[in-house]
């Protein structure tokens, strides 16, 4: 951990001022050691890393999404790590309204610090201290921001990585200028508590990006609610070999480059008129069964997962986040609402 962290880092909760205890460490990173709060609780430095997220019970739900997304970023190779990273960052670009990697990198000029919240194996916010000046924090629930560390924060000053939970940060108030929360507010217990939680982080003049899933045309929502009603229930080997089932049949049906034409659609169940890929349309009025050829089967087989095996999965609509940004004074700055969910970009004023 490196000392600088301090500025920003508070106790979960009461937000009160942490010291540092070290183990023999230099005095600007310290690997073993500990954070010790006003009110003496104690938080482990570990592997570079501050853990700070509760500690959880095992009968606890967070603790199975904990162990649900630990054990996805566990099974990443560097190979798929590296594919996925340029996947997610043209599509980063393209939700959150920025044209290219150079203008982002000019909207985060004079920036800070950001933080990346569920950063998962650490790709995002490992670019975004790449492309700007910014102090970044990547923050995720599972372990995986210890070989996140390991694999990108070595040999960054700008980069820090902090395990915590995303509905009880261990941040100041106010502490950044760019929250990112992306693909992860809606794997929490209460997707708006979890939405105000970030939008609290940003400082005034700040921007919170954020993406949340959208509601599905209703035979997808019926068929999600009855098929993880069983997958969530299955443990990580078995909810794994039901991803791969699912992504063969997206592979294959995207093989056959099949196309059909309604004239009519079916209105009451979303099914718009036009011309349809046959494995677009199953996907996303039926059944998700994803493929993506770019990707692979390895990252296929874990977008899967990522959806059938976390117990939290909320979906919502572009009126009800449009509404949290009112309700957290945020100025619109960008909007994109796809099928699979809806971004925003929002400003507080100030």
């Amino acid at each position: 951990m490196k000392t600088t962290l301090l500025e920003v880092l508070a106790s979960p909760g009461d937000l009160s001022k942490l010291t540092i205890k070290r183990d023999g460490s230099s005095d600007a990173d310290v690997h073993d050691g500990r954070l010790e709060a006003e009110d003496g609780r104690t938080f482990q430095i570990r592997d570079g890393v501050p853990h700070m997220a509760p500690e959880l019970e095992e009968a606890d739900p967070q603790a199975e999404t904990r162990e649900t997304f630990g054990a996805k970023w566990r099974t990443i190779t560097d190979e798929q790590r590296d594919r996925l990273a340029n996947f997610q960052h043209r599509w980063f670009e393209q939700r959150f309204g920025f044209e290219d990697e150079d203008e982002l990198s000019r909207a985060l000029r004079g920036a800070s610090w950001v933080i990346d919240a569920g950063t998962g194996p650490g790709i995002r916010a490992a670019r975004l201290a790449q492309v700007s000046e910014a102090q970044v924090v990547g923050m995720d629930l599972s372990e995986s921001v210890v070989r996140a560390r390991e694999t990108f924060a070595s040999d960054r000053q700008n980069l820090h990585y902090v395990q915590g939970d995303i509905l009880d940060p261990p941040f100041r108030q106010g502490a950044f200028d760019f929250v990112v929360a992306d693909q992860v507010l809606h794997h929490t217990p209460d997707c708006r508590r979890a939405f105000h939680s970030m939008a609290q982080l940003v400082r005034p003049g700040g921007q919170l990006a954020a993406y949340v899933y959208r509601v599905k045309p209703l035979v997808r929502e019926l068929a999600d609610e009855k098929v993880r009603e069983l997958t969530t229930r299955l443990t990580v080997e078995e909810c794994m070999e039901f991803s791969e089932q699912v992504t063969e049949l997206g592979r294959e049906l995207s093989r056959l480059n099949a196309k059909i034409t309604l004239r009519r659609g079916i209105p009451l169940i979303g099914l718009e008129a036009g011309e349809h890929d046959v494995q677009r349309l199953i996907y996303w009025t039926f059944l998700k069964c994803f493929w993506n050829e770019e990707l692979g089967e390895g990252i296929s087989n874990l977008v899967n997962f990522d959806w059938y095996h976390p117990r939290y999965a909320s979906r919502h609509t572009e009126q009800e986040v449009l509404g949290w940004c009112r309700e957290e004074s945020l100025d619109l700055v960008h909007l994109d609402v796809i099928e699979s969910g809806i971004s925003i970009r929002a400003r507080r004023s100030g």
